[in-house]
């Protein structure tokens, strides 16, 4: 008896868990990634990428946030090599709130970066991240070189 409500016990927290996240048979997924036009239609499926170059690079995604509303505010982030302003101040990369659009509870939108001139594309990794609150849920890595 002590063994089965132990068992009962562990299956409680469990689907407790999933219940609170949220996450029980969702997947946050990309949805599609590579090199962009200008007019922000996926023209190479690739996770490398030209550096040195202008270009415009990035993904699509689609994330569960248990949310009814039709926007909701994420985290978009991107790390990467160290570029110098005009001003010849360092930068690093970025974090900055974005809404997404929201559909049955499921945010769908795209991030991505576009290098103006070839010095804002130096080679190395580029990796990008989007988040709810301090819970990341994609994470893509783009190699430029």
């Amino acid at each position: 008896m002590i063994k089965f409500l132990f068992y009962l016990q562990s299956v409680m927290v469990f689907l407790c868990f999933f219940s609170v996240n949220g996450h029980a048979g969702q997947e946050d997924k990309i949805t599609e990634y590579g090199i962009y036009d200008d007019e922000q239609k996926l023209i190479k499926q690739s996770k490398i990428v030209p550096a040195q170059q202008v270009v415009r690079f990035g993904f699509c995604f689609e994330a569960y946030v248990n949310f009814d509303g039709d926007k909701y505010m994420l985290t978009q982030s991107l790390a990467h090599p160290e570029i110098l302003s005009e001003g010849g101040w360092p930068n690093k990369g970025y974090n900055v709130p974005r809404k997404f659009k929201v559909s049955n509870g499921v945010a769908s939108g795209c991030v991505g970066y576009n290098a103006r001139t070839k010095e804002e594309a130096p080679a190395g990794e580029w990796t990008f991240s989007v988040s709810d609150r301090s819970h990341e849920l994609l994470r893509f890595i783009f190699i430029l070189q």
